[in-house]
């Protein structure tokens, strides 16, 4: 995982899954949300994706320019050459998602994140919620399908629609034996929180104390209606960071993706990058200063009833680290965590 737009290195994300699960429809949303950040969209094929004659400004060949400054890329021959060509632009991009073909290992496109100039973000496999057992179980294809399930970071159980109550929590269960720590979105035509995929997006979120907010994408009537719920935090005082590695590491499963700015005791003037996504998470030491007003900065966005605000201010108030529980237990364990990340 890596840092945030400030910094030198353009996060890679990577967007997995078999064929026909939804990942075009997905990346729509992004060419089409992006707001102000600049994408840069690597896909197999632009005759899937959906982009309004207004929103382009040139295309050549392989390359479609938008009007809101992201960037749309055929894979071609050469994936590590198109990966070179965004990162080495006079104006980058901000991020670079790949939508990795439908027989693809996600993990296996990942790794070009470790290309220089480029660090690895996150890996999201789009399951198709009514196919994705049988495909599980076909001679042919079966293998790719479950490893595919294996290596994401977050599944997105899409299409959720076309199953009933009972064959949802069915498949839930079944992915969950196939995969035991990975998180789990369900979306109807693709429809999560941009926040989830986008690896910065600060920015976009309350700088408020405490804030709260209800994220929703209804999609087809009010009964198809998903939520998720996002907190952001805002404080000009230090946080100590073994508190903070104390409460990452006991986050509630539903909690799918965080990101923060953040200044510790140890040394108040140096920004450290805060990333989580899934079960995965990082602490690095930014390598340029954002130009801010030396605040730590917090964003989380999760399941419904998974963020519980008043514990999560507990945890970063230094007037209260000395009732958390178990802190003495606990504290080898989060610094064997450290050495991990």
């Amino acid at each position: 995982m890596c840092e945030n737009s400030t910094m030198e290195r353009i996060p890679v994300t990577v967007i997995g899954g078999y064929l026909g699960a939804g990942k075009s429809t997905l990346l729509n949303r992004l060419l089409h949300e992006s707001g102000e950040r600049r994408l840069a969209v690597i896909v197999n094929d632009f005759g899937d994706i959906n982009i309004d004659i207004e929103l382009i400004e040139s295309r050549d060949n392989e390359t479609i320019n938008l009007a809101n400054g992201c960037v749309c890329c055929s894979i071609g021959d050469d994936l590590a050459t198109v990966l070179f060509e965004l990162s080495r632009q006079e104006k980058p991009p901000e991020q670079i998602v790949i939508e990795a073909s439908g027989v693809a290992s996600p993990a296996s496109i990942a790794r070009y994140g470790n290309l220089p100039g480029l660090c690895t973000d996150a890996t999201f496999v789009v399951v198709d919620a009514e196919q994705v057992r049988s495909k599980a179980q076909d001679r042919y294809v079966g293998a790719t399908v479950r490893r595919q399930i294996s290596q994401g970071d977050v599944l997105i159980l899409n299409k959720i629609d076309l199953v009933g109550p009972e064959e949802r929590q069915s498949v839930l269960q079944w992915l969950h034996e196939c995969a035991e720590d990975v998180q789990i979105v369900e979306s109807l035509f693709g429809n999560v929180p941009l926040g989830l995929l986008i690896c910065d997006g600060l920015d976009g979120y309350s700088r408020h104390h405490g804030d709260s907010r209800v994220l929703s994408d209804a999609s087809i009537g009010n009964e198809a209606r998903h939520v998720f719920e996002s907190w952001s935090h805002s404080t000009t005082v230090p946080l100590d960071e073994n508190a903070f590695r104390l409460m990452v590491q006991r986050l509630p499963d539903g909690i799918l993706r965080g990101k923060g700015i953040l200044r510790f005791h140890g040394s108040p003037h140096r920004s450290t990058v805060f990333q989580l996504v899934g079960k995965r998470w990082s602490l690095e030491l930014a390598r340029t200063e954002p130009a801010d007003d030396g605040c730590s900065r917090l964003v989380m966005i999760g399941l419904p009833g998974t963020i519980d605000e008043a514990w999560l201010a507990r945890q970063l108030d230094p007037t209260t680290l000395k009732d958390l529980p178990v802190w003495g237990t606990v504290l080898d364990d989060v610094q064997r965590a450290a050495k991990r990340t």
